[in-house]
């Protein structure tokens, strides 16, 4: 997984962002109803666009990122079963 390689510049077309979000979204939402909730999250992290300066884009991944972790019951578990990178991310 590498974030910088999913969103390389931050002078990105932002409009190619946030169709990237939304298909994440609906990815998600398919974990979800398959009661996978720390894979939902892993993919909701992956990619994010942190070197973006445009609130649009960071509001709408964090709404998925929301999303995904409201749907976690056992949060103990769940930063056990992530990655360091993960939590990197999820820090920022």
């Amino acid at each position: 997984m590498s974030s910088s390689a999913a969103y390389p510049d931050a002078d990105e077309n932002l409009e190619a962002i946030i169709t990237r979000i939304e298909q994440k979204s609906r990815k998600i939402e398919t974990l979800l109803k398959q009661s996978k909730p720390v894979e939902a999250l892993k993919t909701a992290l992956e990619g994010s666009p942190l070197k973006t300066r445009d609130e649009r884009c960071k509001s709408a991944n964090w709404i998925v990122v929301h999303r995904a972790m409201m749907a976690i019951r056992d949060v103990d578990g769940m930063f056990n079963s992530l990655d360091p990178e993960y939590y990197d991310i999820l820090m920022k």
